[in-house]
């Protein structure tokens, strides 16, 4: 039987919640760079993805999302034998996504800061791929964490994008404005798509940030909502206590920037081996993975 499939997903960044409401939080709470570092996430936040993506190379025109994946595909396959008699990938994408531009509506007293070029700033960012990024077909990608499922399942696609705010937007972290001591993290998105015996099953798991979306023929199917905080913890010195903070194991995987250390290098990457939550410097995932099934004719 013949199938005309379309899987991929989307990452992004969602505004709420945040323990950011005010501005004047990044002046009076210590370290700053945290609420900072919150801020930015606030004010460079993506709307939140369409329920249905028709065609995804107009969506990815948009530039609203930090990554993305897809896969087009048609395969004629034998629910008897659960064979596969033929394949042809129609499009495949990944991408690293954009930094969006600081949304200062968000905290109206930074138009008070006339000579900030950054806050300031309309342009949108790329954000950086690592080469192991891969939209794998009939084959499972070499750095799947999607363990235990699948099993005994015809393998069509596997994909995984692994990524991070690009040089501009991590310069603007480490930088004296917000004083991160820790570069930006790779964060990471996968989906798994199989079959067998007339049933296709859509499997998902990403980084525990930023948020994550998965779609079978333009239709969202599963999500996967982002780590936050609500509110900072303190300690009794009233100082943030951010080894408390439920975004913390994300916030500070990245390479250290103390001393003015650089990010590590985008070709290094290449040669990372085993599950990408295993990488350096790489945000864990979440827990559990997401999981839809289908059957019927396309």
């Amino acid at each position: 039987m013949l199938y005309e499939i379309k899987a991929g997903s989307v990452s992004y960044i969602a505004d709420e919640p945040s323990p950011v409401s005010h501005s004047w939080q990044a002046s009076t709470l210590e370290p700053n760079w945290i609420p900072r570092t919150y801020m930015g996430l606030s004010a460079t936040a993506n709307p939140t993805p369409p329920t249905t993506i028709s065609d995804f190379k107009t969506f990815q025109a948009t530039k609203q999302f930090r990554a993305l994946l897809y896969c087009h595909f048609k395969v004629d396959l034998d629910p008897a034998t659960n064979g596969t008699k033929s394949f042809a990938v129609v499009d495949a994408v990944h991408d690293g996504g954009w930094t969006p531009p600081f949304d200062r509506s968000k905290f109206r007293l930074t138009y008070l800061k006339f000579g900030d070029k950054n806050l300031g700033d309309p342009n949108f960012y790329q954000g950086e791929v690592s080469p192991l990024s891969l939209i794998n077909t009939q084959a499972r990608h070499r750095s799947s964490v999607l363990t235990g499922v699948g099993v005994g399942e015809v393998v069509l696609v596997n994909g995984l994008v692994k990524f991070r705010a690009g040089k501009h937007t991590d310069d603007v972290g480490v930088g004296k404005d917000v004083g991160c001591p820790y570069h930006v993290p790779w964060v990471w998105s996968e989906f798994l798509l199989t079959y067998r015996s007339g049933v296709f099953t859509l499997t998902g798991k990403g980084s525990l940030f930023p948020s994550h979306a998965w779609y079978f023929n333009g239709v969202c199917v599963n999500t996967q909502t982002q780590v936050a905080d609500t509110v900072f913890p303190k300690r009794a010195s009233g100082t943030i206590n951010e080894l408390a903070l439920n975004l913390w194991p994300v916030l500070s995987v990245g390479a250290t920037a103390k001393g003015g250390a650089p990010q590590t290098p985008l070709s290094g990457d290449a040669s990372q081996t085993g599950p990408v939550d295993t990488h350096p410097n790489t945000a864990p995932g979440a827990k559990t993975v997401t999981t839809y099934s289908f059957s019927g004719s396309h």
